[in-house]
Order: structure tokens, then C-alpha cells, then sequence
């Protein structure tokens, strides 16, 4: 017989369930929403690659997570019978279909059984949504949420961004930093200059993907900062020209590390990753080298989803990596 559960004990169970596949068996992160109003997200998995040393995609998946079985949510109808009917009731869907329709991500509902344990996955954004029944939402059978679906989950978050095959860029030397050599000249003054130029330059600031790209003092001090070798400031200051026709022509992004997730309050979540743009560069006044723009990026996530994600993204760092000038 059927073991009568809280609502409040199924929910702690729907989230622990999807937590441990998500972090466990997956090695992609979590982050669970705040339960100050039903908004129709309970929290977002962080994509990630790999297992040993898992490394952010960037992707963002919003996850809603109902718990239950035939005492709850889950209901059994002849007509749908290779589906698993999720009752949430039509006044329900219909008010959230438009926040998780405009979500920037893929949102998703993840049903979880209270008693087996078993998890079930639909697109909220696809067709899910019963035509004659406007209480349920339809989540096949044979989409189990498991450590098997972690791969069409990469695939709903777009093509991967890391591609061994880099573009080449070729750079004229009137596209380079120029550096004066004299008594009175002064590299870091040219280089301070070209920044700053670079940085009153909108257009040059816009990569064809991301957007706009902040270069200010966030990138500066971080090039320049104390405890930096002299060889590395000094290479990332001849390379800058490199960087600004990187992010014009549009290099291929790659994404670097962990994301740092923060609830800063007023139904918003931060999250923080780094970005890697790459190309293999072909100098002026030497050989062809691959280099790297390291790219901070900052996501803020409004839980009332009555607008897009806002973004800012800031030049961070500029290096070689096969020169052994890792960031540091």
C-alpha cells in the first residue's frame, strides 16, 4: 500500500534526488533556489565536462522539480500511456509557461518518484503541454533523468565552444601595439596608451558572440598586478593588439574553470566564470603563436524571470599558453 508522505518531505526528496545525480554521477554543479515564493524554478545545474576534473561549459539549464507518485502529481490516463502525466493543475501551467518560456536557457521539469526514486525530464519549453487536457504536462517514459542524460542536456545548451581547430588571424603591424625605444620613452606609457584608445573604441569592443567586452582597470591591474613577473606583463602589453583584433574577428571561446555562484539578494543569483578566447596568431615580427584573452564574466539571473539575463564581461588577461605564460 502506498506510504502517505508530507508535501514538505516528497519536495526534500524530489531536490536531494536531483542534486546527487546532478553533482554525483554527473559532476556538474548545483545551485538550489532560495523557496521564497513558488516562481516555477527551484534551482540551475551548472554544466560541466568530465568527471576527475570537471570543467564549466558555460551552459545553464533551469530546473523546476516536482516529487511524488500516485498519491501526488503523478497520474495514470489511458490515453497518454507512454507518457507520465504530471498533474500540476491549468491556472498553474498556464501562468508559468510565459516565465519559463522566457528564460534565458534551457528549462526544464524533472519529476522524481518519492518512493523508487526514479526521475523522469521534459523540455519545458517544447512540446510538453497536453492539447485536451490543460491540468498536466506530458514527460515521455523513456526520458529518464539519469547519469545516461547528461549528454542531451550538453546538446540543449547549443554546440560546444571548445574546438581543437583554431582560426588563424593574421595581424598588420599598424594593428599592434607600437612600442617606442628611446631615453625618454616608456613601454608601459605606449601600452597604457593603446588601451586606453582600445577602450573609447565601442566597435572594437564588440565580439560577434559575446557582445560587448569591458576594457578598463578590471583587465590593467589584473595584467599589471603585484607579484606578476616583468617577462609576462610585458608580453601581454605587446600582445594587445593581437587581443583587440581577436575579439573584432570574432575568435572561438573556450571556458575556463569552475563558475561561482552567489545569491546576492533581491531574487537575484550572481554567477561569476572566466572565458578563454583562442586563436593561432600569426605576428609581424615573428612566428605563429596561439594565444589566449582571458575574458571575466559576470551573469545576473533575475528569479522573477520578468526580463533576460543581464551580463557584463571584462578583458581580464592576455597570454601565450604553449610559451608556458599561464594565468596565474
Amino acid at each position: 500500500m502506498y506510504a502517505m508522505v508530507s508535501n514538505k518531505i516528497k519536495e526534500s526528496i524530489g531536490l536531494n534526488t536531483v542534486s546527487d545525480i546532478v553533482q554525483t554521477n554527473w559532476g556538474c554543479g548545483w545551485q538550489k533556489y532560495d523557496a521564497l515564493n513558488d516562481d516555477g524554478i527551484d534551482g540551475i545545474i551548472l554544466m560541466r565536462r568530465g568527471l576527475s576534473q570537471p570543467v564549466d561549459t558555460g551552459g545553464i539549464v533551469f530546473t523546476q522539480v516536482k516529487c511524488g507518485g500516485e498519491a501526488g502529481y503523478k497520474i495514470d490516463i489511458k490515453k497518454y500511456s507512454d507518457f507520465i502525466c504530471v498533474l500540476l493543475g491549468e491556472k498553474y501551467i498556464q501562468n508559468h509557461i510565459p516565465r519559463w518560456r522566457c528564460l534565458p536557457g534551457p528549462t526544464v521539469l524533472i519529476f522524481v518518484h518519492d518512493e523508487s526514486r526514479e526521475a523522469w525530464w521534459v523540455d519545458l519549453k517544447g512540446d510538453c503541454y497536453s492539447k485536451d487536457n490543460a491540468h498536466i504536462i506530458l514527460i515521455p517514459k523513456n526520458q529518464r533523468f539519469g547519469h545516461h542524460s547528461k549528454g542531451i542536456f550538453h546538446k540543449m545548451c547549443g554546440p560546444r565552444s571548445i574546438d581543437l581547430n583554431l582560426d588563424k588571424l593574421i595581424i598588420n603591424r599598424d594593428q599592434m601595439m607600437s612600442a617606442r625605444l628611446g631615453k625618454n620613452e616608456s613601454i608601459r606609457n605606449d601600452a597604457w596608451s593603446f588601451y586606453k584608445s582600445w577602450r573609447n573604441d565601442q566597435q572594437a569592443r564588440i565580439h560577434p558572440v559575446l557582445g560587448n567586452i569591458i576594457v578598463n582597470r578590471v583587465g590593467w591591474k589584473h595584467m599589471t598586478r603585484k607579484g606578476r613577473s616583468q617577462d609576462r606583463i610585458i608580453n601581454s602589453w605587446l600582445l594587445l593588439g593581437a587581443a583587440k583584433q581577436m575579439v573584432i574577428q570574432g575568435a572561438k571561446i573556450f571556458y575556463l574553470g569552475h563558475a561561482k555562484v552567489e545569491d546576492i539578494g533581491g531574487n537575484v543569483i550572481k554567477v561569476t566564470d572566466y572565458l578563454g578566447l583562442r586563436a593561432n596568431v600569426v605576428l609581424p615580427h615573428r612566428q605563429e603563436t596561439m594565444i589566449q584573452v582571458v575574458l571575466k564574466r559576470c551573469r545576473y539571473v533575475n528569479k522573477e524571470y520578468s526580463s533576460p539575463v543581464n551580463q557584463k564581461i571584462w578583458l581580464y588577461s592576455i597570454f601565450e599558453p604553449r610559451r608556458g605564460l599561464a594565468l596565474n
